[in-house]
């Protein structure tokens, strides 16, 4: 049935106001756009935990320096929304280093600086670090037979909100997961970063226990020589902006 004269006047008015409210809609927010990639320099960058000497032998132990070769690594970083940086590691648990000898020389310093280690990082005997690899293998250790990558990841940084803490100013935080074995353990650990152009500089120091992990320090002679429980997470990174397709 058509609608009369006196119906079609009667919908007008209901006509103009549905016009109106869409008009008064607020425009769609466009889609967040990927953060632009990042190519990690390799060279530049460290990954590293630093674990640390206990027990009564003590002094004549080490804290030892275990440093990632070759890892995996995806970067997005937006310099204008740092909120929503993204970072991706994976690593063979084979291409561990234990105590490389320029990476204890080069980094003893700043190590010193951040607050985590007290003393120095001597060279350590080949047959040393053979020994302690080994251990750190087993299936007390890392069991790398089974479990045969370690990965993290991050997923954002937040401006710290008061001071920076003790150890050292570093500004933000980071929430990382960090899977070792069968165990993802989430934290969130102080971190800087710098750009100057089209380069990325950062810095992270993250505490961790072995034992979130399910694994228990290494000991040994009826644990006069040790791991204390806590290491930390050492993080340099040096990347560059990845050029983008035309």
């Amino acid at each position: 049935m058509r609608p009369t004269p006196s119906r079609l006047h009667a919908l007008v008015p209901l006509l103009l106001l549905a016009a109106g409210a869409l008009r008064a809609q607020p425009p769609a927010a466009p889609a967040a756009t990927a953060a632009p990639a990042w190519t990690l320099d390799e060279a530049a960058s460290l990954f590293a935990v630093l674990t640390h000497k206990a027990g009564l032998g003590a002094r004549l132990a080490h804290d030892h320096l275990v440093v990632a070769r070759a890892p995996q690594v995806a970067i997005r970083f937006d310099p204008d929304r740092p909120a929503a940086a993204e970072l991706d590691f994976s690593l063979p648990v084979l291409a561990l280093d234990v105590d490389p000898p320029g990476e204890r020389a080069a980094r003893a310093e700043r190590l010193r600086v951040l607050g985590v280690l007290s003393g120095e990082l001597p060279p350590v005997d080949p047959g040393d670090r053979d020994k302690v690899r080994e251990a750190m293998l087993a299936p007390t250790q890392l069991f790398a037979s089974r479990f045969p990558h370690v990965t993290a990841e991050l997923r954002g940084l937040a401006r710290r909100g008061g001071a920076a803490g003790a150890r050292v100013a570093l500004g933000w935080d980071a929430t990382v997961k960090v899977t070792v074995r069968d165990r993802t353990v989430e934290r969130r650990i102080p971190v800087r970063f710098e750009i100057d152009g089209d380069r990325l500089t950062a810095e992270a120091l993250g505490e961790f226990r072995f034992t979130e992990f399910g694994i228990e320090p290494y000991s040994a002679f009826l644990g006069a020589v040790r791991n204390e429980d806590l290491f930390h997470l050492v993080v340099e990174l040096t990347a560059r902006r990845a050029p983008t397709a035309d």
